[in-house]
């Protein structure tokens, strides 16, 4: 009897211990999964940063939206060069690595650009080294998302797409006025309403979710058509401020996003 009680004793143990294990692995694997999510925003956040720097300085320079857009010039690359350090200290591959230093390199040079007297040439300039550290923050995100095999539709870099839409809009304005610029914003607009549906649909929305992505909507449907207008113009600070609005409260919801996905409830 005795024994029989040992034995059973035993495999309680070993129960608990494995219980305490799984139990153990879960929580640290929601945390890394948690780490990498933050660190993905912090990759899309370079590219936003660098979209948000070559819009402003276009604005500025056509003197239009100049209060909000210097303000911006201003601020922003104290926010770049943070998000930056982020990703240096936090990514140990090679490859990824590398392409850091170019991105950094882009950065100081787009970086000593925005400080000069406005130039079509300088523009122009601007707007190949943005597109140069979008691509490659898109890259080190994409790469951060597949290896905690994270859904792209539900953890995007959608405010990028927002400050991409005004950059387009105002290049073509301040005589950038090629077959490119316009493809390049019709194919903007069409990602980000995918996205946008997207995430209106998705099933583990909360109310406060919900009411931000109906607002988002909302005014995406009156505003999607100004963007394509692009060749015709006219409405630089509708664009600027719907574009930042719109900004705003996506980013809100990609923070309620963010902690879904790292609990481990959203399905994968």
């Amino acid at each position: 009897m005795r024994q029989r009680f040992g034995s059973l004793l035993k495999l309680l143990f070993i129960a608990m211990a494995l219980l305490i294990t799984q139990v153990t692995q879960a929580k640290t694997s929601s945390s890394e999964k948690a780490a990498k999510l933050k660190l993905t925003q912090i990759a899309y956040s370079t590219g936003f940063y660098a979209e948000r720097l070559t819009k402003a300085y276009l604005y500025k320079g056509n003197n239009e939206a100049v209060r909000q857009s210097s303000a911006e010039l201003k601020k922003v690359p104290e926010k770049f060069l943070k998000a930056y350090e982020i990703l240096d200290q936090s990514i140990n591959d090679e490859k990824n690595k590398n392409l850091l230093l170019f991105m950094k390199m882009s950065y100081d040079e787009l970086a000593d650009l925005i400080t000069q007297p406005y130039s079509l040439d300088n523009a122009q300039i601007i707007l190949d080294l943005s597109a140069t550290i979008l691509e490659g923050a898109k890259f080190i995100a994409d790469d951060l998302k597949k290896s905690s095999h994270i859904q792209d539709k539900y953890i995007s870099g959608i405010s990028i797409n927002f400050e991409s839409i005004a950059k387009y809009y105002m290049a073509y304005q301040a005589g950038i006025k090629d077959d490119n610029t316009i493809n390049l914003m019709k194919d903007t607009v069409d990602t980000t309403e995918k996205y946008i549906d997207s995430m209106a649909k998705f099933s583990q929305n909360t109310v406060a979710m919900n009411q931000k992505m109906t607002k988002a909507k909302r005014l995406w449907g009156i505003v999607y058509k100004f963007y394509l207008d692009i060749d015709k113009g006219g409405l630089p600070f509708i664009v600027f401020k719907t574009t930042n609005d719109l900004t705003k409260i996506t980013r809100s919801y990609q923070l309620d996003m963010e902690k879904i996905m790292a609990s481990d409830k959203a399905s994968q």
